[in-house]
């Protein structure tokens, strides 16, 4: 199989077709393009990685587009066999200050040591609430108008394609990228941190936009090819996609070029996409681009090529993600 997440297929096939419901305060629960559980009042919803922070973000990515107020995160920490007490501590003491950064309570979790772990690995549960006006308002729309998405409503995309790919792979493939590029570019394709994060633009989506917003998913795993076709899962509802109009910085196309993989199926943390009505505000002035609509089909395309001679592409479900291809 392929390495990291498990392939959409196979996921749907034998692991999620399989989850029954029993909580009948389940809103929302497992499904393509669900980046977060609701049950009642409550958020859940996790990151996995081999980094710490990364764990973290991805789980905070994902609570962000729930709108809901953080309100703890549980760890797991899988450890090999030669970690020191001294790695537990610094693991610890990033965790610490990531929640001490957000005021967000560590409220347990796991650690173990096994000889089946080749390398660390973190998973961060976070939890989140929707009590109170504001954040349920907000979380109800997100979850529940989807069915109020129609033919014609936009999809935006805040961020770039490849962000958090094109970091890693040019940070750890900086000397061989090396041979053919300036150490200074190569530099220029490192990101800070907290570019990874995306509470601040799914804020600027639901200012700007208020209940016009009828779906966010943040991009991670896939890239923003695989986010696109979850997207239009979910919402059950054919995607036309002008390629063009994708942001991406010319860092990520090149070092995509180097080791002849996809930039637009390379983890894309730090991304988001929202579906919002036709008639809702004009984003001018924003740092969000439409680059799509929904249409009457069921047909998720990406439009390449130029406009006299578009070509047709159809997006597929996520098998893996292009970073594999290079790193691990």
């Amino acid at each position: 199989m392929e390495l990291g997440t498990l392939n959409e297929l196979v996921n749907t096939r034998s692991v999620t077709k399989h989850v029954r419901k029993h909580n009948k305060a389940l809103k929302q629960g497992v499904g393509i393009g669900n980046d977060f559980s609701l049950a009642g009042d409550v958020v859940s919803c996790e990151g996995v990685s081999c980094d710490p922070y990364i764990a973290w973000v991805k789980a905070m990515n994902n609570l962000a587009v729930s709108c809901a107020e953080p309100v703890g995160v549980r760890l797991v920490m899988l450890l090999p066999e030669s970690v020191s007490e001294a790695d537990i501590k610094l693991y610890m003491k990033e965790f610490n200050s990531l929640a001490d950064e957000e005021d967000i309570q560590i409220l347990g979790g796991h650690t173990g040591v096994g000889r089946a772990y080749n390398k660390a690995s973190f998973v961060v549960t976070a939890y989140g609430s929707v009590a109170g006006d504001n954040g349920k308002n907000n979380c109800e729309v997100l979850a529940g108008d989807i069915n109020k998405i129609a033919p014609g409503d936009r999809i935006i995309m805040l961020g770039y394609a490849g962000l958090m790919g094109t970091d890693i792979i040019a940070r750890s493939k900086r000397d061989e990228l090396g041979k053919r590029f300036a150490y200074s570019y190569i530099e220029g394709a490192y990101f800070n941190k907290e570019e990874y994060a995306i509470r601040d633009k799914v804020r600027i989506l639901v200012d700007t936009f208020g209940k016009d917003v009828l779906y966010m998913h943040d991009v991670s795993h896939g890239g923003i090819y695989g986010a696109l076709w979850q997207l239009g899962v979910k919402i059950k509802h054919g995607i036309n996609i002008n390629h063009a109009s994708i942001p991406i910085k010319q860092e990520t196309v090149e070092i995509c070029e180097f080791f002849d993989i996809n930039p637009y199926m390379l983890d894309g943390t730090g991304a988001v996409i929202a579906v919002v009505r036709d008639e809702s505000e004009n984003e001018k002035g924003l740092p969000v681009t439409a680059i799509g609509r929904v249409t009457d089909d069921n047909n998720k395309v990406v439009m390449l090529g130029d406009v006299k001679e578009p070509e047709q592409r159809f997006l597929s479900p996520v098998k893996g993600d292009e970073i594999y291809k290079v790193v691990y």
